[in-house]
């Protein structure tokens, strides 16, 4: 039967015990290779690294057993001057803050090709040093908790950011098809449709799992591990280290970093994506349906027994064999429609946006239309559709008619008020009466309180900033996304 939940003995079993291989320390890095971290089997059928046709066969090792390839030579794939290039392009337009030397973007941009050279020239005799970052606590929405971003020197990201598009080139071949974080062709709408999918053929449950503190917590001595399983050039993997372990600046002080990744720094997506791979490889080794954005994650089960389950051996695997920290209150177990993930929530078989979602939006739309704003409505106007813009292409493939309605409507009669705050007195709303074609009789008889947000709703002012004079005015409709009629001259 579909809806039959499956036996513990197939789905749950224990996690085999896997024997860790001794390895030598490292006396680069002062880490040694074996730290206890048993991690899974590489999947190498069905791998191909991007770069294989391209790459001599003097740069590749078998490893030992003859299941798949040590890669070898990756440093002088970092300081390819095409590819250092390349990264200072993606860093020149992701812009961002000056890290601790003080240098800007414009800056670096002025002398790049002596800056790039001076990196490529460091990464090839391998005394590239990578400077500290700059700590900035960022608000967690929703939350007391601030999130640690980590702001590294212009060149640091540009080093970092090849060392990126190497591990890319040479990992994501071996990506689950379930996972959509932090990858090229991969996007958060196709991870919704990618749940919409297995939630159509009635995996109905969820088990969603919260990693607490995820990128600050992650194992230095696993990334580095991992790294070595594919990877024949210590001198690569002794950058990523020195990446690692640069420390951070707090409040003028260097404190070091003996674990975690730092948020804003090129290489975290990518060593993320390799530490979670672990994760994704195990449970489709499990046979289940799952789905994975970064470090936000659920996974799909037919039945409620069968998502505690899951929940269960998941949190084991991933405490005891990666060694992260699952936040127990915020893991639980619910049906799909309760369960909001990247924003959206699925409701039947129909995608939606959820309710902190279009909370969040209404608070950012109200930040943006507070009646004493000096500025003007087409300035206003012009500064809403910028944020309404990226929300919804974000939210663009919601299947709920009247969501985008509903929120359309509030976002009029948050400016139908301003602009009546503006006006300042009732004659000034009779005069714009008049021209609108309101006889002057009938005019001067409309009073209207101007700073009430009851007065939004009167006829008079319906009619007056009607749908044409927003539209006059280039406010976004959300609602032209659905595909709705607004015709319709004196809708609110």
């Amino acid at each position: 039967m579909r809806g039959k939940p499956q036996t513990k003995g197939n789905e749950d079993d224990l996690i085999e015990q896997r024997q860790c291989v001794s390895e030598a320390p490292d006396n680069q890095t002062g880490i040694t290779k074996s730290e206890g971290y048993r991690v899974g089997p590489v999947r190498s059928k069905g791998w191909s690294d991007p770069a294989a046709s391209h790459t001599p066969p003097s740069m590749r090792q078998r490893s030992p057993g003859g299941k798949g390839e040590k890669i070898q030579q990756v440093l002088e794939r970092v300081y390819d001057s095409r590819r250092m290039r390349r990264a200072w392009e993606q860093i020149r337009r992701n812009a961002g803050a000056a890290g601790i030397d003080g240098m800007t973007i414009q800056q670096f941009g002025e002398r790049q090709q002596e800056l790039l050279s001076l990196a490529a020239e460091k990464l090839e005799a391998g005394s590239y040093r990578f400077k500290p970052v700059k700590r900035r606590n960022i608000q967690k929405e929703g939350s007391p908790k601030k999130r640690k971003l980590g702001i590294p020197t212009v060149m640091d990201r540009v080093a970092g950011q090849a060392m990126h598009l190497t591990l890319v080139e040479i990992f994501d071949g071996s990506f689950s098809h379930s996972n959509f974080g932090f990858r090229v062709g991969h996007s958060q709408q196709a991870a919704i449709r990618h749940v919409r999918v297995a939630v159509e053929e009635e995996y109905t449950w969820c088990a969603s799992i919260d990693l607490q503190d995820f990128f600050d917590e992650i194992p230095h001595g696993l990334i580095l591990k991992l790294l070595r399983r594919r990877l024949r050039d210590e001198r690569f993997i002794t950058m990523v280290a020195r990446a690692l372990k640069a420390g951070v600046i707090v409040d003028g002080v260097r404190q070091k970093t003996t674990k975690g990744c730092p948020q804003g720094s090129p290489l975290s997506p990518t060593l993320s994506n390799i530490v979670l791979n672990e994760l994704d490889q195990e449970l489709e080794r499990r046979g289940h349906r799952f789905c994975r954005w970064a470090d936000d994650f659920v996974i799909l089960k037919r039945s409620e027994k069968a998502a505690l389950r899951v929940l269960e051996s998941t949190t084991r695997y991933l405490e005891e064999e990666l060694q992260l920290v699952v936040n127990q209150e915020k893991s639980y177990v619910a049906r799909i429609g309760r369960v909001e993930f990247l924003g959206y929530q699925i409701t039947g078989s129909k995608i939606g946006v959820s309710r902190r979602a279009q909370q969040k939006f209404k608070r950012q739309v109200r930040q943006l239309t507070k009646r004493n704003n000096p500025l003007s409505m087409v300035q206003i106007i012009r500064d809403l559709n910028e944020y309404v813009g990226g929300w919804v292409g974000y939210y663009r493939i919601q299947e709920f008619t009247r969501v985008f309605e509903k929120l359309d409507r509030y976002i009029r009669n948050r400016l139908r008020s301003m602009q009546l705050k503006k006006w300042k007195k009732p004659k000034k709303l009779q005069r714009m009466l008049i021209r609108a074609g309101f006889t002057p009789q009938i005019a001067h008889q409309t009073w209207v309180k101007m700073k009430r947000w009851c007065s939004v709703s009167r006829r008079e002012v319906l009619i007056l900033l009607n749908l044409a004079w927003f539209r006059r005015h280039g406010l976004i409709f959300l609602d032209d996304y659905t595909n709705q009629n607004l015709e319709l001259q004196f809708s609110c």
